[in-house]
């Protein structure tokens, strides 16, 4: 991330759920009383940093990372090397989704009858950055919403804002993100064989 014409720069970084992703920087001429910086985000950590940076080693926790880069001289920047490894901590259910790229599919998990355990299901959303995501609702049926004794809905929130929008019973809806990172909960018995999501998603081109 040096010699970029931009000051503002920004890597993500993906990987499979199941894995996490560590980060060590093999190089910076970042100007920190300048007040060049970089930030490393994820869904479970936030740090920013500029001085002794060829020192760290950054674990994202997750399977993403997000590395934003301002600097102010030309030239400047940091050189860093990935890998990525089984996670230490399990950060997932089974029945999360990772869909990365330009446009895909989302639809709502199974739990067959079998299955007692109740739990979230989350589907994650990254696209490039400086993107923007667009999820148009194509098919959903959650049930009855009048039935007080179960509570089907789906939560989609905006990763950047961390802005949250219910939706349930056969509402259909057109939802874009402010940013580059949505996700998707699936509540309680929207996991029934007898509920339906379907939807398509796609990347908005920067302005």
């Amino acid at each position: 991330m040096t010699g970029v014409e931009s000051s503002d720069c920004t890597v993500a970084i993906g990987r499979p759920l199941r894995e996490e992703i560590t980060v060590s920087v093999l190089e910076s001429s970042l100007n920190c009383s300048a007040g060049e910086v970089v930030l490393f985000s994820g869904r479970m950590m936030w740090r920013t940093g500029c001085r002794k940076l060829p020192l760290s080693l950054i674990n994202s926790r997750t399977n993403t990372l997000i590395v934003k880069q301002r600097v102010l001289l030309p030239g400047n920047g940091i050189i860093l090397q990935y890998n990525s490894r089984t996670a230490t901590k399990k950060y997932y259910q089974d029945c999360d989704k990772q869909l990365f790229g330009p446009q895909g599919e989302i639809v709502n998990p199974v739990q067959l009858p079998d299955q007692k355990q109740e739990v979230v299901c989350r589907t994650f959303i990254n696209v490039a950055p400086r993107h923007r995501i667009a999820i148009r609702a194509l098919y959903i049926d959650l049930g009855n919403k009048s039935n007080q004794t179960h509570f089907n809905y789906i939560l989609v929130r905006d990763v950047s804002t961390m802005k949250t929008t219910v939706f349930h019973g056969k509402q259909q809806f057109f939802w874009q993100s402010t940013g580059s990172q949505a996700e998707i909960e699936f509540h309680e018995n929207v996991k029934d064989h007898r509920t339906s999501f379907w939807a398509e998603y796609h990347a908005i081109e920067p302005q």
